[in-house]
């Protein structure tokens, strides 16, 4: 896998910032930033999943044919969230691997209870991590870009074709 999620989550996101509006280019930017360093950093299948989340979003974003600016806002965002989400699980495992059992034992009554207890939350923290960024996070994004692409029903003609006829009442 190596390069590919990071280099292919980059890609998406410059596609995602091309034909954006000027306000949205640095939030497109800053989120990307995010991204790429979740797709380099965190575990597996967090990489993977970020890139491929990317991609549906650029083909939501492509399908959707009312909103273009407000779809791609919510890719955006809930992009931005998930690698978020990622990063703070990946620093907050780094700083469990450097707490030291003998200072937790001082404070919590002996080294074995101490050790229990660190154990107890890394259990807890990678149960949480797990359910979050392989199915709910993902599962959560997927059905925000449902919603948004089922908004509205589908029309025979361009969306501008159908404004110009309510605007001239069939004329």
């Amino acid at each position: 896998m190596g390069a590919t999620p990071p280099i292919a989550t980059g890609i998406a996101f410059v596609m995602l910032g091309w034909r954006a509006p000027c306000p949205q280019w640095g939030w497109i930017a800053g989120s990307g930033g995010l991204a790429v360093l979740a797709a380099a950093f965190a575990p597996p299948p967090v990489p993977v999943l970020l890139t491929v989340m990317a991609g549906i979003g650029l083909l939501a974003i492509h399908l959707d044919r009312f909103h273009h600016d407000t779809s791609r806002w919510r890719v955006m965002g809930a992009l931005a969230l998930y690698a978020g989400a990622a990063l703070a699980y990946l620093a907050y495992n780094y700083y469990l691997t450097g707490v030291d059992a003998a200072v937790w034992a001082e404070a919590i009554g002996g080294q074995g209870e101490a050790q229990a207890t660190l154990a107890q939350g890394r259990a807890f923290l990678t149960t949480l991590a797990t359910w979050g960024l392989w199915l709910i996070l993902p599962l959560g994004y997927l059905s925000l870009l449902a919603q948004g692409l089922l908004a509205h029903p589908p029309v025979g003609g361009k969306p501008s074709d159908t404004i110009a006829q309510v605007r001239t009442r069939g004329r």
